[in-house]
């Protein structure tokens, strides 16, 4: 994650801004917006504007810059998935590449000002709902060949990679004994979790894969009122893929956590083998990925060795480390004397060498 700032100069001639530029590309009926808001802006040189004015009726469009690479998996799913479902969906206007290819732009319909709360049972309701049609109608939709793999194996490789980062972390000298402490408690949910990875494999092989959204969280959420009731408009597709569709059911701080009973509901018919206990275990399971996955962009800010640069991953760290501790209480998983050993053996520091 790339540090976030809303500010930037923008041209007296608004035709001249870069976004503008790309969206001339499409031919729409207007080009020249009213006004332009910058929404957000990265180092990575990632940006989204709200440009005012210029889509259908006068609505704003919103313009996204980002990578190829992730653009196109979003472009994909507004095209070829959520296209075909029943429930309301953002409206894509357009995708147009810079001419180096690295970088391009995605044209969305806003999606308003009303934010989701999970705090809100009819908000809550209406996620269980939307993910459960989505679930559903993705598993035909032929996407799986075309999107990131998002299975069991893609998580796996995950919790190995920030492991061994953070196993790396420790012998650090201008760590604190709090810090190390943090970090060996890491390791070893993240060795209890390996130790019961076939369970999670075993779960995973009643339920087919489908299209996971991967960041189903509050700040990517929208409700629009409408004639018939509230509407749910999902974003920022960005970390999309093909697999295990747990995390998107998540139920942890900043998720949307979804209603499990409105999910059950919406899934039910197309699978016959679970019962409302196998959601909720979806559920579990999707806590824990959820968390590692997050130690893993926790672990990408660990560049420097000099305890400023790692402060904001520590705290993070230990933020995650007690949503970890719960979500393996849920599941009940017990200690047992093998991952204990080997846990031990990586965290005990090398004997000193001795002349």
């Amino acid at each position: 994650m790339s540090k976030t700032v809303t500010t930037e100069i923008l041209p007296e001639n608004l035709l001249e801004h870069r976004a503008v530029k790309a969206w001339s590309q499409l031919e729409p009926e207007r080009t020249e917006p009213e006004a332009i808001a910058v929404l957000r802006l990265t180092r990575k040189k990632s940006a989204v504007y709200r440009m005012a004015g210029v889509g259908p009726t006068g609505a704003a469009v919103i313009a996204k810059r980002c990578r190829t690479t992730t653009s196109s998996v979003e472009w994909l799913i507004y095209e070829a998935a959520l296209s075909r479902l029943s429930l309301p969906a953002l409206g894509c206007y357009g995708f147009v590449p810079e001419p180096d290819g690295e970088f391009c732009w995605l044209f969305l319909e806003d999606a308003g000002t009303h934010e989701y709360s999970p705090d809100n049972a009819e908000h809550r309701a209406l996620a269980g709902r939307w993910l459960g049609a989505v679930h559903r109608v993705a598993r035909v939709a032929g996407l799986q060949a075309q999107l990131p793999d998002r299975g069991l194996s893609h998580y796996l490789q995950r919790l190995r990679t920030s492991r061994a980062e953070l196993l790396q972390r420790v012998g650090n000298p201008v760590l604190s004994a709090a810090d190390v402490a943090v970090l060996q408690t890491v390791v070893t949910q993240f060795d209890m979790i390996e130790a019961h990875w076939a369970e999670v494999e075993r779960f995973s092989d009643s339920l087919p894969p489908t299209l996971v959204h991967g960041d189903f969280v509050i700040r990517n959420l929208r409700v629009r009122p409408g004639a018939n009731g509230l509407a749910l408009l999902v974003y920022d597709w960005e970390m999309a893929g093909w697999g295990f569709p747990a995390t998107d059911l998540a139920q942890l701080d900043r998720c949307a956590r979804a209603d499990l009973d409105a999910y059950y509901s919406a899934v039910r018919q197309d699978f016959p083998q679970l019962d409302f206990s196998d959601i909720q275990w979806l559920a579990n399971y999707g806590n824990l990925l959820r968390v590692v996955d997050a130690i893993y962009w926790a672990t990408l800010f660990m560049v420097r060795e000099t305890y400023k640069s790692l402060l904001k991953p520590l705290r993070m760290i230990g933020k995650y480390e007690t949503q970890l501790a719960a979500s393996l209480h849920a599941v009940n998983w017990n200690a047992t004397a093998g991952w204990k050993r080997a846990t031990r053996a990586r965290l005990t520091p090398p004997p000193a060498q001795t002349n």
